[in-house]
């Protein structure tokens, strides 16, 4: 999870650097749809992460790791990372679009990606938080999808009200990045 959270904050960077370089109006001028450059963008993110997300579970595979789900729960698992990372990728997109800036992008990114990161169930169970940090952690949405990702790699861990949860999280970060992306790129590029 937290190779989707990191490889989905670089989104807006990239778009920055397309932008600044003069490479964005290059496709704006060519016969390739509007939408098309930017869903191009976001697949290409999402299928980064799943890459890198796959090979990183082959090498603790390597180590001895199983999959307490089998097959379908390593499946399900690349999903729910790349859903997160292309969800993820939006808030960056929509920084780079809106500041036309890397550092700013890394900036805020970071500065909004780590107390996130920090107060979620990512690196520290939700039982050893103090209160106020585990009422933070139950609500944010980095928490669900780890959650749902850790429950289908334990044996006799898989919940569907987790998965479904997460799944749910995470479409609405989607819509709502999503929206902002769209709105965003359709004013750069006209």
């Amino acid at each position: 999870m937290q190779n989707a959270f990191f490889s989905a904050s670089q989104s807006g960077t990239s778009i920055v650097e397309d932008i600044n370089s003069g490479f964005l109006q290059k496709m704006l001028v060519s016969q390739v749809s509007r939408p098309a450059i930017l869903m191009g963008r976001l697949a290409a993110d999402a299928f980064r992460v799943t890459v890198q997300s796959a090979i990183i579970i082959a090498l603790a595979y390597l180590l001895g790791f199983r999959f307490g789900t089998g097959v379908a729960g390593f499946l399900l698992t690349l999903f729910v990372i790349a859903f997160f990372g292309f969800a993820w990728s939006g808030i960056s997109l929509t920084l780079g679009m809106r500041t036309k800036s890397a550092e700013t992008v890394f900036g805020i990114g970071a500065f909004l990606t780590f107390p996130l990161l920090f107060m979620s169930s990512a690196l520290v169970p939700v039982s050893a938080m103090p209160g106020w940090i585990q009422d933070v952690s139950k609500l944010n949405p980095i928490s669900f999808a780890v959650t749902a990702v850790r429950d289908m790699s334990l044996p006799n861990a898989f919940s569907l009200s987790a998965e479904l949860s997460a799944l749910g999280v995470i479409t609405l970060i989607a819509v709502l990045t999503m929206s902002a992306t769209v709105y965003l790129f359709r004013k750069v590029v006209s």
